[in-house]
């Protein structure tokens, strides 16, 4: 797979579009701790996808646009919705379902996807070849994961390795979903996200029957939790998604996964005020993960250029 050599960039409109993405995405890490009071993760999931794509058909409808009709386009949709919805958000879930694995911590792995984006990108997107401050950047990246999760690997803590090792399990799969994206040219970002979230509903049907049993779910599921679910849907997915694909057709894979570095802001912030009740948001990471949310912001400071290598032209 090639990418047509088109010109790639970030313009203040899109910068805004990063920045409300990184505000839902963010607050998704916080309704997923909130369903998983009273929800299963599959459960969570396909409600996810399920609400997202009742809402994303309303929408076309009430904007009066329609699917995308061309074969070749939803087999795309098909594979997108898998990579990028039903196997990250399952991932995702059942690491937070871990004891004391939070969102905030979370989405401090989740935001190695522009250092796994990279790496794909360079095998399969023309516009978007490796360079020295990638790979910098990269090296930086891994060595804030390895930060991270290096004291609970050698005190035998089974939680963030456990959870961490799910999240970047999803990482991997945004990865590979946002270049995959690229294939799609002249569809509507609302038409894109529609046919994902019908896609991605469509592979959990099954596994939900089989595995989770809907009609055996308790009727005293708590109100937050629906709310919670209503929000991953609609906010978190629906909405989200529609900047995803604007985002992704302006400035590339790499540039859309940056969305990735300002969500740990968000769901920390979300974590420390709503769930746990404290301003002081800072106390409830450990050293170890600031530290390796540091060294991940490195990386991709220097993967994008913010920071430059000695002898690094500027561009």
């Amino acid at each position: 797979m090639t990418a047509s050599a088109s010109p790639l960039g970030m313009t203040p409109r899109t910068w805004l579009d990063l920045f409300l993405l990184s505000f839902l995405w963010g607050m998704s890490f916080l309704f997923y701790d909130m369903a998983l009071d009273s929800m299963t993760p599959l459960a969570i999931v396909f409600g996810r996808c399920a609400i997202a794509a009742l809402f994303l058909l309303i929408m076309l409808r009430i904007t009066k646009d329609r699917l995308p009709t061309n074969p070749k386009t939803w087999l795309t949709l098909i594979v997108m919705g898998l990579l990028n919805n039903a196997v990250p958000f399952l991932l995702i879930v059942n690491g937070q379902s871990q004891p004391g694995f939070h969102g905030g911590m979370s989405s401090i792995f989740n935001s190695t996807v522009p250092l796994f984006t990279v790496v794909i990108a360079q095998f399969f997107l023309s516009d978007e070849r490796i360079t020295l401050p990638k790979i910098t950047g990269i090296l930086l990246g891994m060595l804030g994961v390895t930060v991270m999760m290096a004291r609970d690997a050698f005190a035998g803590e089974g939680a963030l390795l456990v959870g961490g090792s799910f999240v970047l399990g999803a990482a991997l799969s945004y990865a590979i979903a946002g270049v995959w994206a690229r294939r799609f040219t002249g569809i509507k970002p609302m038409q894109l996200a529609a046919g994902q979230q019908i896609s991605a509903t469509g592979w959990l049907v099954l596994p939900v029957f089989l595995l989770d049993r809907p009609w055996t779910y308790s009727a005293s599921i708590e109100l937050q939790s629906w709310m919670a679910l209503a929000g991953l849907g609609i906010l978190a997915t629906g909405i989200a998604y529609i900047l995803f694909f604007r985002i992704l057709r302006t400035a590339g894979a790499t540039n859309v996964s940056l969305v990735t570095l300002l969500i740990p802001v968000w769901a920390i912030l979300f974590n420390a005020t709503i769930r746990q009740g404290t301003l002081a948001f800072w106390e409830t990471i450990t050293l170890a993960q600031w530290a390796g949310m540091i060294l991940i912001g490195l990386g991709l400071a220097v993967l994008n250029k913010w920071i430059r290598l000695p002898g690094q032209k500027a561009s």
